[in-house]
Formats: structure tokens, C-alpha cells, sequence
């Protein structure tokens, strides 16, 4: 009876951080934890053009699906993803864990702050004023022809090479990606 008790109460503690958690995921980020659909991660992979010694950085990286989707598709490839959430970046990780992928790391911090000089391709699902706030840190760090993918959103002052219309869409969200090369 004693150990059910104990259950009982690991299990109300472990319901009352992750409800804080969730609480405080807004306070640490401007950005909602909003993922892309899984339906359209080939699209993304595929408009990202990874080669084999690439580096994709996914700044707002979430539960890191593009991620892992993209290590898929060519085991080759380096990821990094930066999450500054507690809730999505812990699931991250989770997944990281479970994946047995060497070559996938979960960041947590404040993109902004973290040099991301050796991406060779970027992913992001971040609203216009993030990616606006973004543009003069690509133009500063980012090596000419790296590849910029962002899903539904683009930057103000700077027009896109392509657009790519998504086929697996319905609904409002995961609509269109817009390709920069820089």
C-alpha cells in the first residue's frame, strides 16, 4: 500500500512540473511551440537540397522533426537544432535519446546568441518579426551559398529566390516555403 502511495505522489508531482512547464514555455520564448506538419517533411528536406557533408541548423527546432527527418534521408548530414522552450526542447532530447543518431544535437539557448557560422542550411518556422530580427545575423554569419528554408513566413527586406508551393497541404498552416540563398 505504502509503495502505491509513493507512485501516487511521484505521479502528481511529475502532472504538476509539466503543467509549470507549460505555464512557463511563453515566458522564455515569443515564439509558440507550433510544428510543421509531418506530411510535408520530404517537401522540406527536399527544397532544403542537402549534400552530404551538410550542416542544417533548425533555430526554433522544437521536437526536432526536420531534424530527424532529414538524418533519414541522408545519415551523412550534421543537425543542430536550438530550442529555448523547456517543454519542446526536453522532448527534443527525448527523442534524440531514443533515435540512436549521432549526428543530430539539441541545443538549448537563445539562437540570437549562438554562432551559427558553420550551417550550411537553415531551417526555420518562425514568425516575420523573428525572422526580420534574424537577417542581419545570416548576412554577418551565414557563408555565401548557404541555404535559408523558412515554412510559411518570409523576411520583409529581403525577397526570396523560389518559392515552393506545398502539395500535402490543407488548412492554413505549411502553405508555402520560402528558399533563400545567400
Amino acid at each position: 500500500m505504502i509503495i502505491l502511495y509513493y507512485i501516487l505522489i511521484f505521479l502528481l508531482f511529475l502532472l504538476m512540473f509539466f503543467s509549470l512547464v507549460f505555464l512557463l514555455t511563453p515566458l522564455f520564448s515569443l515564439i509558440p511551440f507550433v510544428p510543421v506538419r509531418k506530411k510535408i517533411l520530404n517537401e522540406i528536406i527536399s527544397a532544403l537540397e542537402l549534400k552530404e557533408k551538410s550542416v542544417l541548423f533548425d533555430l526554433g527546432c522544437g521536437d526536432g522533426r526536420v531534424l530527424f527527418a532529414a538524418t533519414k534521408v541522408d545519415p551523412h548530414i550534421s543537425c543542430i537544432g536550438i530550442e529555448i522552450a523547456p517543454f519542446p526542447f526536453l522532448l527534443a532530447k527525448i527523442k534524440n535519446i531514443f533515435s540512436f543518431s549521432k549526428n543530430v544535437r539539441i541545443l538549448y539557448g537563445n539562437f540570437f546568441k549562438i554562432n551559427i557560422s558553420s550551417a550550411s542550411h537553415v531551417f526555420l518556422y518562425l514568425f516575420p518579426e523573428a525572422l526580420d530580427k534574424l537577417l542581419p545575423k545570416f548576412e554577418r554569419e551565414l557563408k555565401v551559398g548557404s541555404r535559408v528554408v523558412s515554412c510559411d513566413f518570409e523576411f520583409s527586406k529581403r525577397k526570396p529566390n523560389k518559392i515552393f508551393e506545398l502539395k500535402s497541404t490543407k488548412g492554413q498552416k505549411n502553405k508555402k516555403l520560402f528558399i533563400y540563398d545567400f
